[in-house]
């Protein structure tokens, strides 16, 4: 390996190290406002529990829950299933049915959520303005995946690190493709 090609390995090392410091803050922080969602739901829930029901073993049980903004915008949905996401404020298909938590932004577009899908995946997933962006996904039957990237698809700027089948980082710059394993490239 040549000096210059050295030196451009290791940049794209720090690069993709940038990366996955920024993906894990931004995991950190979704996984945060699950969790600040679920215990003001749970709260609420008991409160109005206790004020509606006497103290036993009940439990309410429900489809969904929306939490709306001062201005009625659903900024987070509880449901199982999830209802089809919204971009740019337009109902377009999902890709495959999911529960769990979903976050939207202040116009009503998803940007983000963290739920099971009908094979039995985890996926907790940031997403920019019209596109996903990051997904760190739980696989049912063990092993996981990171995957980041730039724009509307995957063939320009991505990086992924997985686990399963093979352990292996690949990076996309520009079209380019480049795959990492534990035995080199």
């Amino acid at each position: 390996m040549t000096r210059e090609e050295h030196s451009q390995l290791l940049k794209r090392v720090d690069a993709l190290e940038r990366i996955v410091r920024r993906s894990r803050r931004m995991m950190v922080l979704a996984v945060l406002i699950a969790l600040v969602c679920q215990a003001a739901l749970a709260a609420g829930l008991s409160t109005a529990s206790a004020q509606a029901q006497p103290r036993d073993d009940r439990f309410l049980t429900l489809r969904g829950l929306t939490v709306v903004d001062d201005h009625g915008v659903p900024r987070v949905r509880l449901g199982a299933p999830l209802p089809d996401p919204t971009v740019l404020g337009k109902q377009v298909p999902r890709q495959g049915v999911v529960s769990g938590v979903m976050l939207y932004d202040s116009d009503g577009d998803e940007r983000g959520g963290y739920v099971t899908e009908a094979h039995g995946d985890v996926f907790l997933t940031l997403d920019a303005k019209q596109y996903q962006q990051s997904v760190f996904i739980a696989n049912r039957d063990g092993g996981a995946n990171l995957s980041v990237w730039s724009g509307p698809n995957k063939n320009n700027n991505y990086v992924s690190v997985q686990a399963v089948p093979t352990p292996l980082i690949e990076i996309v710059q520009n079209g380019t493709k480049r795959v990492f394993t534990a035995a080199g490239r």
